[in-house]
């Protein structure tokens, strides 16, 4: 590790002690997985947290999320982030992020997606902001990425994270090398017979320049979620948990404004996705759903 990052490391652990001391957050009320004796692997998911350097409210409520994901009463297997983590791409706003989850611990393993926010919105150096976002989550969470897109397997479970590969905002850059990529870590769960989660920022048709590319790669795929965010839609019963294209499809809102998150409980034969409030601690009435394992 360079000595510039050791230092980044440094001060975001000390601004991340400093918050937690100045805006502590009470106990969250402890939750489960519907059937606990069956479980096999529980994943939580929030998007768009947009921690803003200049706006402590945004650091707030993300530090109380932390701690609803923290409740799980058997510990959560991995907590996702689907992008958008910052709100400007600023560094300041990676320390305060990352700094407290390094604190916090919500979740035995933590795994970031680089949203458009994150690298600049549209503006900056595209690849100077793309190596920041993967410096944090190397230095932070020893992850060994040298690109946005990779994948892991937790508890036998294959979990895809995209990336777009340029300064886009409402679509994604997918080339063709990331395409070929996905197509053999698919081929590979196939194979395996494993739940598949695909997660990107962007929703499934927001492909630049061609829509259905990903669409494609994804369709006839047994087993798999797709799992974005991006459009702030508030949950609703069209579009939060839904198919699109054939695919199995979850929409999540900006969490720093609701609170609301997912969380995937996987069984033997079945996955059950949730929707929780992990800001005010409750399971959302109406929003859930169970797939077979074929």
């Amino acid at each position: 590790m360079s000595i510039i990052l050791t230092i980044k490391k440094s001060i975001s652990l000390f601004l991340a002690c400093v918050m937690m001391l100045l805006f502590p957050a009470g106990p969250a009320e402890q939750y489960s997985a519907k059937n606990e004796d069956r479980l096999i692997a529980d994943f939580t998911v929030l998007s768009d947290t947009h921690i803003e350097g200049n706006n402590y409210d945004t650091y707030k409520t993300f530090r109380r999320l932390l701690n609803g994901v923290k409740a799980n009463k058997n510990g959560t297997d991995a907590l996702v982030f689907l992008g958008d983590n910052t709100m400007n791409g600023q560094d300041i706003e990676s320390m305060f992020f990352y700094g407290t989850l390094d604190r916090v611990k919500p979740a035995n393993n933590i795994f970031v997606v680089q949203g458009n926010h994150d690298v600049g919105n549209g503006e900056g150096d595209y690849e100077q902001l793309r190596d920041r976002f993967l410096d944090y989550n190397n230095i932070f969470f020893d992850a060994g990425l040298t690109k946005a897109y990779y994948h892991r397997i937790v508890k036998g479970c294959y979990l895809i994270f995209l990336a777009s590969e340029s300064n886009t905002v409402n679509d994604a850059y997918i080339s063709d090398e990331q395409i070929e990529w996905l197509r053999d870590i698919l081929a590979e769960a196939q194979e395996a017979g494993s739940p598949i989660f695909v997660f990107n920022h962007h929703p499934i048709y927001a492909v630049q320049d061609d829509t259905m590319k990903l669409v494609r790669e994804l369709q006839g795929i047994d087993n798999l979620l797709y799992i974005f965010g991006h459009t702030h839609w508030a949950i609703n019963d069209t579009w939060t948990i839904y198919e699109e294209y054939g695919i199995q499809s979850i929409n999540l809102p900006r969490c720093i404004d609701d609170g609301i998150g997912l969380q995937i409980e996987v069984y033997e034969n079945e996955v059950v996705v949730r929707i929780r409030d992990y800001y005010n601690d409750f399971w959302v009435e109406g929003y859930e759903k169970a797939y077979e394992i074929r």
